[in-house]
């Protein structure tokens, strides 16, 4: 029920919903606006670093690295053409933009050294997105920049998606997060949730696809990534959205063991207007 299923077209809203807020991974092939996004992000990412992305760790000492990425990661948030792009992306494979709103696209890279990796540059360890935004209705979306293999990517544990397991989400406050943010102190606070017990390993799934693939999958899955080969970094592209047909028809994901304070519409914005969510339009 829970591997990855590829979709050959466009899929209704409401099936999206339906199917991902199920537990389903929903792989979309060769998305036309996605193709585009790639080559425009190659084309940034190679100008971030003078040269083949692949390889800038081996020329770039980790203080500069870690600089350029940060730079790139910003430069991403504000492109106007690849944010476009992964709007339309979102559209082709069938979610429906008026009722829809994203926290804006963000560039992840996962170095293949430890030596350079940093904050929110590095492998995330297993968690459920859920777990921070305590909305039952997000949905997030993946795609890598460049070809991802079964040692530098997503992994999975299907099998969790309506199993509590023992998380730090009780412990864990965006407010707290966001002020010590505010005052230039985040290193001394979790950037996120995370599980707190050990999974057997083969219980994870690794998730191959490749660029100009749409993974599509809920924000209750518990996932993490992988950074075994390490002779290559990992370049990808990702959002989370929550759209109001799929609040309205109540649809929702599970949940067995998220225990964080508060919601967090406030992370989404109108993918339209930029309008904030709000919690009343949650029903909350």
């Amino acid at each position: 029920m829970h591997t990855p299923r590829v979709v050959d077209r466009k899929l209704d809203s409401l099936a999206i919903g339906r199917e991902l807020l199920g537990g389903a991974l929903l792989v979309w092939r060769r998305v036309p606006a996605l193709v585009e996004l790639a080559s425009r992000a190659d084309t940034a990412l190679r100008a971030g670093f003078e040269g083949d992305p692949l390889s800038a760790e081996a020329r770039f000492a980790p203080d500069e690295y870690l600089k350029r990425v940060r730079r790139l990661r910003s430069a991403f948030r504000a492109d106007e053409a690849i944010n476009v792009a992964f709007k339309r992306a979102l559209s082709e494979v069938g979610l429906a933009p008026g009722p829809c709103y994203w926290d804006p696209l963000q560039l992840r890279a996962v170095p293949s050294r430890v030596t350079h990796q940093g904050r929110r540059i590095m492998p995330l360890p297993q968690h459920r997105d859920n777990w921070g935004s305590n909305i039952a209705q997000q949905l997030n979306w993946w795609s890598p920049i460049y070809p991802v293999s079964e040692g530098r990517t997503i992994l999975f544990y299907p099998r969790y998606f309506d199993r509590a397991v023992a998380n730090s989400s009780a412990d864990w406050d965006f407010l707290e997060l966001k002020r010590l943010m505010d005052a230039g102190k985040a290193e001394q606070y979790p950037v996120l949730p995370v599980l707190t017990e050990a999974l057997p390993p083969d219980e994870a799934l690794a998730v191959v696809i490749e660029p100009g693939d749409m993974l599509g999958f809920s924000g209750q899955h518990l996932h993490g990534s992988i950074a075994t080969d390490t002779t290559l970094p990992r370049f990808s592209v990702e959002c989370r959205s929550v759209n109001l047909d799929h609040v309205q028809a109540g649809l929702a994901a599970p949940n067995p063991d998220g225990r964080a304070p508060r919601v967090v519409p406030d992370w989404f914005e109108h993918v339209v207007t930029g309008e904030r969510l709000r919690m009343g339009l949650l029903g909350a």
